[in-house]
């Protein structure tokens, strides 16, 4: 299997691992981003390397199992298995580090002494996917652990450019690649699963809702084991943003859930776990004009195609499949905004000046009060802006959304800055639209983005 992507991660482990004192590094992320498979690549040739994972079961069961990988007794105490872990290995690896502390926070406590007093020159690298708990443990200065960390890194999915160079690799071309990025993000676990070239259809079925598929069941077996018995609230959550934003309120009349229970959930899903993001137009100056988004592409395709799904994926899935591929074009049309705001991002110098902030703008049209706009993707520096619009669909976009971008850019009376559009469209543009295009008009199909990445 070809590795991809990681290079400074690696390099930055095998510098660390040349310096002649202890390291303690903390390494964190989403779960299937990679960070086990980084850390076995790191360490495949290196000897005298202690790994475990670590579940979450009886204290005293843990206790016995990582005693009895190095030991033939069992021990009594933690201090002193961190202790003889410290003197018989250079390297300590801990998987899924978080559930010490949710097996029994005493743990931390012992490890944090023997880490402490060890003067060897270890190098102890804890692994987490519950990114809130993970930060609460080194950056909370009441937990034991406070401190003790040398380094806190956070691994991240895929850049759009890595995904797309990985799927092309796979054979597929770049709006193949664009539909399979919104499905997946750039999850590198996901990703290896489109390994085998056929259509989308074909893989969606295989991959989602055939009896064996590996992915039907999971987003759900990850997110009850994240959420324990209160999941299906975060689940009905879940499902009401799925595929667009939603005011609280919004989300409450969807889901159910009473508006004053909803921060609870929400918070935890924003802070905790990472898997929505509270997003406020750009130049907002109501501080309660929000909406909360899905920022996890593959919970976003779970949750609009599958879950809401599920039933009739069980007794007729040939109706399901038809289902999803009917409606994916729409939840397409979403996903496309954040690619082209991420490939925007990647490639900060595309409209000649580096962008000081990137966002979206929604609000009430000044002359019609109770009609509403939005603008896709807004980009601006102290004297550039670009409105961007996005239009993932199977006709060629004309000037008319053009000359509607530049209505709706009017309603924020933008002063003293060089003003610039930008249209992503999957199928291109109209030769009209095409005799505009200019210094103030760009204009970006699936074709241009692959020739700008030079794929």
């Amino acid at each position: 299997m070809k590795f991809y992507n990681r290079k400074k991660e690696i390099d930055f482990f095998n510098k660390i691992n040349e310096l002649n004192r202890k390291v303690f590094i903390v390494l964190y992320g989403r779960r299937r981003i990679g960070k086990t498979t980084l850390i076995k690549e790191v360490y495949k040739n290196k000897k005298n390397t202690f790994y475990f994972f670590v579940e979450a079961k009886k204290e005293e069961t843990l206790l016995k199992e990582i005693s009895l990988l190095f030991s033939k007794g069992i021990y009594t105490n933690w201090y002193d298995l961190f202790s003889d872990l410290f003197k018989k290995f250079k390297y300590i690896i801990f998987d899924e580090f978080q559930n010490f502390f949710k097996v029994n926070k005493e743990i931390l406590y012992a490890l944090q002494h023997a880490w402490d007093e060890n003067r060897n020159n270890n190098k102890l690298i804890v692994l987490g996917s519950y990114v809130g708990m993970i930060k609460k443990i080194f950056t909370d200065e009441k937990m034991p652990m406070f401190g003790r960390n040398d380094y806190i890194l956070k691994i991240k999915d895929f850049s759009l450019m890595d995904s797309l160079i990985m799927l092309k690799d796979f054979g597929y071309n770049i709006i193949e690649s664009l539909e399979i990025y919104g499905i997946t993000g750039g999850i590198p676990k996901y990703l290896w699963l489109f390994q085998n070239k056929k259509n989308l259809k074909d893989l969606v079925y295989e991959l989602f809702v055939d009896d064996f598929a590996p992915l039907k069941e999971e987003a759900k077996n990850i997110l009850i084991t994240e959420f324990g018995s209160e999941h299906r609230s975060y689940f009905s959550i879940l499902e009401s943003l799925s595929g667009g934003m939603r005011t609280s309120s919004e989300i409450s009349d969807i889901s159910g859930i009473p508006q004053t229970n909803l921060p609870k959930f929400l918070n935890e899903l924003s802070d905790i776990y990472e898997i929505i993001v509270k997003e406020k137009p750009l130049f907002g100056k109501n501080s309660k004009n929000f909406r909360y988004v899905i920022k996890d592409s593959f919970y976003n395709f779970y949750f609009y195609h599958i879950y809401k799904n599920y039933s009739l994926m069980e007794f007729a899935p040939q109706k399901a499949i038809e289902k999803i591929k009917d409606t994916f074009n729409t939840f397409m049309g979403f996903q496309f905004e954040e690619i082209s705001k991420r490939f925007i991002m990647e490639n900060p110098d595309l409209f000649g000046f580096t962008p000081e902030k990137i966002g979206k703008i929604w609000g009430k049209v000044p002359y019609k009060k109770n009609e509403s706009y939005d603008i896709d993707i807004v980009a601006y520096d102290k004297n550039n802006i670009v409105f961007t619009e996005c239009k993932w669909t199977n006709k060629k976009v004309d000037i008319d959304v053009y000359d509607k971008l530049r209505l709706r850019s009017e309603f924020l009376n933008v002063k003293n800055k060089n003003i610039i559009y930008a249209i992503f469209s999957k199928s291109g543009f109209s030769n009209e639209l095409l005799k505009l295009k200019g210094s103030n008009l760009y204009l970006f199909s699936p074709k241009d983005i692959e020739n700008i990445y030079n794929l």
